[in-house]
């Protein structure tokens, strides 16, 4: 008798552990799509951006559960989903209970789910569970506070260290550069988003041996390690009047934003 009881108790252990792991995946793949719809709530809300992005992040889709839902399969993958102890897989998922741009532009994804045991006979029989994702939109700051009739406040810029400009956007391009890498034989043949070419980086080593090295399109030098600080920008959230003779970005100063 003592077998059963046993096998009992570890099976259940297992499905209790492996419920931990669906969860914490779904919580993770959540987080990753609700920051992403709210970064897309601000496209939708203050019609700005890049001409291509903007065009695609404007699809009322975007803004709806069906692509939380979607994006939520696409990350952690219906293979998985469907071998997990998710019942009836990645198909027993539902974002139903989910509330996107209601009221306050908050975006809260509900995954409701139920979870299976691996044999019904010795397990548990199966029971609902919800996975929850609470966010806001970014969708421009509250600089009055929410009382009217006051003066607004002084609009906050981003800096980077040593740069030169300042910016509107905190997700500017200039502010997070995009690494590319590339062979190290076709550096000299490649240019930068203003034309110019690229240099060895003064505080990385690139080796002439090395087969792939790093650039961004808006910098000038060719990087030989991810980790140099050359691939980093430092940013600082500063009053406008703090930004001395800094001039305003040529491409998020642009940006038809209200403060």
């Amino acid at each position: 008798m003592a077998l059963p009881f046993f096998l009992f108790f570890l099976i259940n252990i297992l499905l209790s552990f492996d419920i931990l792991r669906l969860h914490g995946n779904l919580m993770a793949a959540m987080h990753q799509t609700g920051n992403k719809m709210a970064f897309y709530g601000y496209a939708y809300k203050a019609a700005v951006g890049d001409e291509a992005v903007f065009t695609e992040m404007m699809d009322s889709v975007v803004l709806s559960e069906g692509y939380a839902r979607n994006c939520v399969v696409n990350i952690l993958g219906k293979e998985y989903l469907n071998h997990s102890c998710l019942s009836s897989g990645a198909a027993g998922l539902h974002f139903m209970k989910s509330s996107v741009m209601k009221e306050n532009d908050v975006i809260e994804l509900v995954a409701s789910y139920r979870v299976k045991p691996f044999i019904k006979v010795m397990g548990f029989p199966e029971f609902s569970m919800e996975s929850r994702y609470y966010g806001r939109a970014w969708t421009g700051y509250d600089v009055t506070g929410g009382q009217e009739g006051e003066s607004a406040e002084e609009p906050i810029v981003y800096i980077a260290e040593n740069g030169m400009v300042y910016h509107t956007a905190r997700n500017c391009s200039y502010l997070n550069p995009s690494v590319e890498a590339v062979p190290y034989g076709a550096v000299p043949e490649l240019r930068n988003e203003s034309g110019g070419k690229y240099y060895a980086c003064e505080r990385c080593e690139c080796s002439a041996y090395q087969a792939v090295v790093y650039i961004t399109n808006q910098g000038s030098k060719v990087h030989g390690s991810l980790k140099c600080a050359g691939l980093r920008r430092t940013v600082y959230a500063v009053r406008l009047s703090e930004t001395g003779d800094k001039g305003k970005c040529s491409k998020c100063g642009n940006w038809n934003r209200q403060y």
